[in-house]
């Protein structure tokens, strides 16, 4: 499966996004769209530089020199922070497709954001489907979940 564990950094891709595509206007799509994928691309950095220095005081065995004890820990951070950019893939796609016009402005901006709500469901889902066998725990993960970029929706409606 293609999300074996949900992590916060899958979530978060997706929300920054969604964030993003709600407070940015800008006459050009492709302009929305370089926004969003830089700001994604500097966070995920940030998130992976702050995953290795918080990561570099780890208890290893002592015969582990400084260049292993980095290695390890830019290993952990790419490991822990590869889906913040995995789960972000679905929503972007939606605004390149946009910026190719086989989506208009408002198609690409508000199939962005329901696709956003769509990939959190999946993530919610996939959440709870790791600890419980039960549909509707799996469905209350997934509307819980999906809740947020509802509200980012409504943001949207209400900002502009």
């Amino acid at each position: 499966m293609l999300f074996q564990r949900v992590s916060e950094p899958a979530i978060y891709g997706v929300i920054l996004v969604a964030g993003l595509v709600v407070i940015v206007e800008a006459e050009e799509l492709w302009l929305v769209l370089v926004k969003a994928f830089a700001t994604l691309a500097v966070f995920w950095i940030a998130h992976i530089y702050a995953s290795v220095v918080s990561h570099l005081g780890d208890r290893v065995p002592e015969d582990v020199g400084p260049v292993e004890r980095i290695e390890g820990a830019v290993r952990l951070a790419f490991a822990h922070s590869w889906g913040m950019m995995l789960a972000a893939v679905i929503p972007v796609t939606v605004l390149f497709l946009g910026v190719l016009g086989v989506l208009n402005y408002q198609q690409a901006i508000w199939g962005t954001l329901w696709m956003s709500v769509g990939v959190l469901a999946v993530l919610g889902w996939v959440g709870v489907a790791a600890w419980s066998s039960a549909l509707s725990r799996k469905w209350l993960g997934a509307a819980f979940t999906a809740t947020l970029g509802v509200v980012l929706i409504a943001l949207k409606v209400f900002v502009h």
